[in-house]
């Protein structure tokens, strides 16, 4: 479970990035954030991750074990040294101690990864580094997995096998959080989400009662109708 209560960070004095934020979110759930570019979803995505430090507020993590929560991550832009081969790198994550060995050749396996084990990774298609991230984030077992634009570079079986393992990990237990600008896959993945805008957040719903709420078969429509709504009360 995630605990973020008055979450504040800002970039220096004077732009605020999330405002104020809170939201407790189980485990065995996942859960979208959404909104336009530069609402604030990279940042409050860092700062669970903690790779920005709050301003103000507390961000609380209630994993499995006493004192002890891991978090799998998958970035939308995988980040490896260019100039080793794939089979060292894939070599470096087999031999880490939480990895699970069978998850780690089954999904080896399902990636088809073996035909470029000799190649650099420098010289890898996106799409090919995006695989190597799935490897990497899904062969342990974790409290946590922060996805960021989950299906970006990936070709239609990838990104199904991806969302069976975002729903296994779910039913495992696990607490998936994952940035789309999908929203056919938010309806598809998610079982509530968040609407960021300027740093706050004006939508925390499940994809159902936000629909019936408004009277729309999609969330195109009705993401729209609540935009038009709120664009009217801002003139």
């Amino acid at each position: 479970m995630i605990e973020v209560k008055d979450l504040t960070i800002n970039y220096g004095s004077n732009i605020l990035a999330v405002k104020n934020v809170s939201f407790t979110i189980q485990s065995g759930t996942i859960v979208a954030i959404i909104g336009p570019n530069g609402s604030g979803k990279s940042t409050l995505i860092k700062g669970i991750l903690g790779l920005v430090r709050p301003s103000e507020g507390k961000i609380h993590f209630f994993g499995r074990k006493e004192n002890q929560y891991t978090i799998g991550y998958m970035p939308q832009t995988p980040r490896f040294p260019i100039n080793i081969k794939v089979k060292e790198l894939i070599s470096f994550f087999k031999k880490l101690e939480e990895v699970d060995k069978n998850r780690f050749e089954k999904l080896f396996s399902l990636l088809d990864l073996k035909h470029h084990m000799d190649k650099k990774i420098g010289t890898l298609s996106g799409g090919t580094k995006q695989k190597i991230s799935i490897l990497q984030c899904f062969s342990a077992k974790k409290d946590l997995y922060v996805i960021d634009e989950p299906t970006a570079s990936l070709d239609p079986y990838i990104s199904h096998l991806l969302k069976n393992l975002l729903i296994e990990q779910k039913n495992q237990g696990s607490l998936v959080l994952f940035s789309t600008h999908i929203l056919s896959e938010l309806q598809e993945l998610a079982d509530r989400f968040l609407l960021l805008s300027e740093g706050s957040i004006l939508i925390d719903d499940t994809p159902k009662h936000f629909l019936e709420k408004n009277n729309k078969a999609n969330l195109d429509e009705a993401l729209m109708n609540f935009w038009n709504e709120e664009y009217k009360n801002k003139v």
